[in-house]
């Protein structure tokens, strides 16, 4: 199995899809350059996809799946990265990879199973090697270079 761990404000949605989002109530839209490059990476490794992304809190994952579907993603989560109490204003980046090992501890036991968790967030550190920085706010996993890293780890 091959599961790509994604979360979507920085890696799917970009600071201009935030800025011109009129209703504060709603979920700004994935940027579709992104929903290009995450299907190419979903169609290249046949991954799976688990949300880390803190919209997880407000979205069952039926809704999820129907916002990908919106978006244009041609797959949407099997499932969320379990809550932590680690994950907090003081420790946004170890609380998240807290939240992801404790997923990966669960469901990524075979020797076959790959992973990569990709974010804006830098948690290389707690990661390494199955971590993808989507350092640009501007680009997110369409930057050059972030698409090939992800399929490089999941391959």
């Amino acid at each position: 199995m091959k599961f790509l761990l994604l979360d979507h404000d920085g890696p799917m949605v970009t600071a201009q899809n935030r800025n011109h989002n009129k209703n504060i109530w709603e979920k700004p839209r994935f940027d579709d350059k992104n929903v290009a490059v995450l299907n190419h990476i979903i169609r290249e490794t046949g991954c799976e996809l688990v949300c880390i992304s803190d919209w997880r809190h407000d979205l069952t994952l039926t809704e999820m799946s129907a916002l990908y579907a919106e978006f244009g993603v041609i797959k949407s989560p099997i499932c969320y990265t379990p809550s932590s109490k680690n994950y907090t204003g003081l420790n946004l980046e170890g609380g998240r990879a807290d939240e992801i090992n404790m997923w990966v501890k669960m469901h990524c036991w075979k020797d076959d199973t790959k992973w990569v968790a990709v974010d804006d967030m830098n948690m290389d550190q707690f990661l390494f090697p199955n971590f993808v920085h989507c350092p640009s706010d501007f680009e997110g996993i369409k930057q050059k270079g972030i698409k090939e890293q992800i399929i490089a780890k999941l391959t």
